[in-house]
């Protein structure tokens, strides 16, 4: 493991916050679960029996040479050395090592047989999380050749199609390996200039941001697989990018483009810093969750943006990428903007719900409010009828592939190194963290049960007594937090702030952050509401009935539907009583809170073929209809109903 966190250098911006290497944080309790669930779920197995990365290109095969391994193993390289798992390290060096050994004498490298970019850009993802976790010295050689390769072969070979909307992630390896290097090799600088102009303009488009409805027109895929059209900084066309009009509009609408597309901005600004690029983050936020925004914590894309409806969907693979783009954008000197509140509220909702709790199922479409996984039409944009099936590959393989690094990039990513040679909590989970305090070897326990427990314990164990930062994040939604250390006086921080604690730390050191959780309404689409308890989403979770429509090897496609009655209503002022068990076991063995609200049935809600009615507006009901009916969190639900309609009760 690397004994050094990577801050940006000069001529960069200055970052606040650095990435720890893979291995200094160490899993524990439920979040421990939920790895080695992963691990003997799909993730542990799917190089046993999943054609596209069993018999990859990336692997010696003769199977798929495109993006499916390299998306396979950003999950699987952080997931095994987390676990320090022998057997699941192996199977990524069998990659790894291929890869390595694939470099041309030009520096290229990856099966000949496909030559795109984008791959690429994935693999490299995979390797960065690699040499911090081993420090392989041939990682950062290899990088250089190829970004030399790339440095030359740019201009007349560009990207094109999906590299054009994901560019950032190729400028991110770059800025990794310019700053690893010292920032001695000055090329590295030009080559993200010359990569951020192929790349679409995100930072204009958030700015701008046209997309304020559903994506209506069909855009065929004859003219988007062309690519897209670039201009350079003189409104030069680049040669070979002529590309039609409609292929720009499907990536900048595309839901996994724009999770990606988010962090575009925060990366390019560290070399081209401006307002815009500070702010457009925000800004891209605040005009997505407006037009598109659902309560599970992010945006639709049942392939496109879909408009905030709860029953549209949202694929699997841009729950992970908004994930890895705000783990992202911490290091990248952005504002704080709330980014530890929307990566636990994706974490603790979107990436649970999405998937079977053995973790060997997934969805590539889940719903808000999905009372229904059938295979029958449904209101998407493009997606087909199995979307929202929990199995191998409903839809389409792109999720299979993809979803492995939602879990071990959130575990790797719950504290980060500050400049002053401090840490940063930026999320809460059971964990130890050991790294250095400049020369002094430090230890972080972390003991809590959160988010199904309100008490957070740090005990700090510095090898010898030593002044440092210890920054914690305090949620937005904690407005009577607490802090105390070593049993002094509580102390008072500010909601959506992080609280500094600066001193000398001794062996035996002691923080108490205290995080009362009440439950609270949030309103939504078509005037719905939700529960929120803490950073969970809270669900009415009716019983659910699974029968297997197909049979693949390990992994089979399930419906799940219910006979119990779904369609109720919040009442308006009701009362709400929460429980927290602190339980212990990971997402989907139920059991780790509970609110109970007071409810009506909204007579009259139904089915609009395979997803529930629009949500029914200006109810009115009798106050002997009342009942008490119990919610759950939103991850341990895979049938739920998340946004209720509104009653005004009536004696």
């Amino acid at each position: 493991m690397m004994n050094r966190a990577v801050f940006n250098l000069p001529p960069l911006g200055k970052n606040s916050m650095a990435a720890l290497p893979l291995g200094a944080i160490k899993p524990e309790g439920w979040l421990l679960e939920q790895l080695k669930t992963a691990a003997g779920g799909l993730t542990g197995r799917l190089h046993e029996f999943w054609p596209d990365v069993k018999d990859s290109a990336w692997r010696g095969g003769d199977g798929d040479a495109w993006e499916r391994a390299p998306y396979y193993l950003d999950g699987l390289v952080p997931l095994a050395w987390l676990l320090e798992d022998d057997r699941l390290k192996a199977v990524c060096m069998e990659y790894i090592e291929w890869t390595l050994a694939s470099q041309r004498e030009d520096g290229s490298f990856g099966p000949e047989s496909n030559d795109d970019w984008w791959p690429r850009m994935v693999m490299l993802k995979a390797l960065m999380q690699y040499f911090t976790a081993t420090v392989d010295k041939r990682v950062p050689e290899f990088m250089f050749n190829y970004f030399k390769y790339q440095y030359r072969t740019i201009d007349r070979k560009p990207l094109v199609n999906w590299a054009v909307a994901r560019g950032a992630e190729n400028i991110e390896a770059v800025v990794w390996l310019y700053n690893l290097t010292g920032g001695k090799h000055k090329f590295l600088l030009e080559l993200m200039r010359k990569l951020k102009e192929q790349t679409l303009d995100w930072t204009s488009h958030f700015s701008a941001f046209p997309h304020t409805r559903a994506m209506q027109k069909l855009i065929p895929w004859e003219e988007m697989k062309a690519g897209c059209a670039r201009e350079n900084e003189k409104g030069e066309r680049l040669a070979g990018t002529e590309r039609p009009y409609y292929a720009t509009q499907y990536h900048l609408s595309h839901v996994v483009n724009v999770a990606m597309g988010l962090k575009a901005p925060g990366v390019i600004g560290q070399f081209k810093s401006g307002p815009k690029e500070r702010g457009a983050f925000a800004a891209g936020w605040q005009k997505l969750m407006k037009h598109h925004g659902v309560a599970y914590g992010m945006f639709t894309g049942d392939e496109h943006l879909s408009g905030s409806s709860p029953t549209q969907g949202t694929e699997t693979c841009a729950v992970v990428e908004l994930m890895h783009t705000v783990e992202t954008l911490l290091t990248c000197g952005v504002p704080e903007d709330g980014l530890g509140d929307i990566l636990e509220k994706l974490a603790f909702n979107a990436l649970p719900g999405a998937m079977s709790g053995d973790m060997l199922l997934h969805q590539y479409d889940q719903q808000a409010t999905q009372v229904k996984c059938t295979e029958e039409k449904r209101g998407w944009y493009n997606n087909g009828p199995d979307s929202n099936l929990f199995g191998l590959e409903p839809n389409f393989g792109c999720c299979t592939a993809n979803l492995h690094q939602g879990w071990p990039k959130y575990a790797a990513s719950l504290w980060y190194a500050t400049p002053d040679e401090g840490f940063a909590a930026v999320s809460y989970a059971p964990c130890t963290v050991r790294f250095r305090s400049g020369e002094t070897p430090v230890k972080l326990s972390v003991e809590t049960a959160y988010p199904f427990g309100e008490t957070v314990r740090i005990h700090v164990d510095a090898g010898a007594p030593k002044a440092f930062p210890i920054c914690l994040r305090i949620p937005q939604w904690a407005e009577s937090a607490t802090l105390r250390v070593n049993g002094g006086e509580d102390m008072a921080p500010v909601a959506g702030q992080y609280s500094v604690i600066e001193g000398e730390w001794r062996q035996g050191d002691v923080i108490e952050l205290t995080l009362p959780m009440t439950p609270r309404v949030t309103r939504w689409s078509r005037r719905s509401a939700a529960v929120e308890l803490g950073p969970l989403l809270m669900a009415f979770h009716p019983e659910e009935n699974w029968t297997v429509l197909r049979e693949h090897p390990v992994v089979p496609d399930c419906a799940v539907t219910t006979q119990e009655k779904w369609n109720w209503a919040l009442v308006e002022g009701g009362a709400m009583q929460a429980a927290l068990t602190g339980r212990e076991g990971a997402f989907g063995s139920g059991g780790g809170a509970r609110v109970t609200v007071e409810a009506v049935e909204a007579e009259g809600w139904g089915m609009q073929g395979g997803s529930c009615a629009p949500t029914p507006i200006d109810l009115k009901a009798k106050r002997d209809g009342v009942v008490n009916i119990s919610l759950a969190p939103y991850g341990d639900t895979s049938l739920r109903i998340s946004q209720f309609p509104v009653a005004q009760v009536e004696d």
